[in-house]
């Protein structure tokens, strides 16, 4: 028994949506195990910039890394982060980019100052101890 053009066409769309449907599904589940695996990283990042924003340099500092920690002094960052606000006083966060590999965390987005101002960053967190540290924090090119 031959099937009509029309119950073809039907069946192929069908099989066609389906495709797309887990495609969809399964793009949909790496996004949302890399933004759950990077929770953590971030929110360390943001109480480190909260922490910045309102002028707790002991705090924020004790977020870097024991091997950030021994390359910058606190007087040092405290200088850093006093002298330049469009990076160290946040009003916002956007980490658009976000990865893992081993124990390393790369976070690259954008921070709006409390003046309005946007800046391109980096962030790369060492996870030590069961600990998120950040390990490096830069503007981004």
């Amino acid at each position: 028994m031959a099937l009509s053009t029309k119950k073809i066409v039907l069946i192929l769309a069908g099989v066609a949506l389906l495709f797309i449907v887990l495609i969809g599904a399964i793009g949909g589940g790496i996004f949302w195990l890399v933004w759950e695996a990077t929770a953590e990283p971030v929110r360390v990042t943001r109480e480190f910039l909260e922490a910045t924003t309102r002028g707790d340099y002991e705090h924020a500092y004790s977020l870097f890394s024991p091997s950030l920690q021994a390359e910058r002094p606190l007087e040092q960052f405290s200088d850093t982060a006093r002298q330049n606000p469009q990076i160290f006083k946040v009003a916002d966060t956007t980490f658009s980019h976000r990865s893992i590999e081993n124990d390393v965390c790369t976070l690259r987005g954008t921070l709006t100052s409390t003046e309005g101002g946007e800046t391109p960053v980096r962030v790369t967190l060492v996870n030590e101890s069961g600990q998120w540290r950040i390990r490096n924090f830069r503007r981004d090119e």
